[in-house]
């Protein structure tokens, strides 16, 4: 009994040594597929088809931002609580920076299932 359970002692660290030096040697864009995503705007570099940018909201409040194509027009939108915005390439242009604007964005429904508006303010 002792014998095998020294073989299974043996055989379970085998394996998560293995595992760990996997991890270790894992080449650095794995990373980002385990790091949580940043709060805020970034733009994805390259264009993942036509995805390029991307504002995440890390707060239990509802905000409006505001965000400025590559054309020189502006725009502004709601963004719930815990929430992402992709944005889209429009023909040539795309949008190029997004961020928080102290103006409270319209909400709409009842106080415990608030919801973001169709028409939000411009800033």
């Amino acid at each position: 009994m002792n014998g095998r359970l020294g073989r299974a002692a043996t055989t379970v660290g085998m394996v998560l040594a293995t595992t760990a030096m996997g991890l270790i040697d894992a080449p650095p864009s794995s990373a980002t597929r385990i790091m949580p995503q940043r709060c805020g705007f970034y733009e994805i570099s390259p264009a993942v088809g036509e995805l390029t940018g991307r504002y995440v909201h890390c707060a239990d409040s509802f905000i409006l931002i505001k965000f400025h194509w590559s054309s020189g027009t502006t725009g502004t939108t709601c963004v719930s609580p815990w929430w992402q915005v992709p944005f889209y390439r429009d023909g040539q242009h795309k949008v190029v920076n997004a961020y928080y604007v102290t103006t409270p964005p319209n909400l709409t429904g009842p106080p415990h299932d608030r919801r973001c508006s169709l028409g939000q303010p411009r800033v």
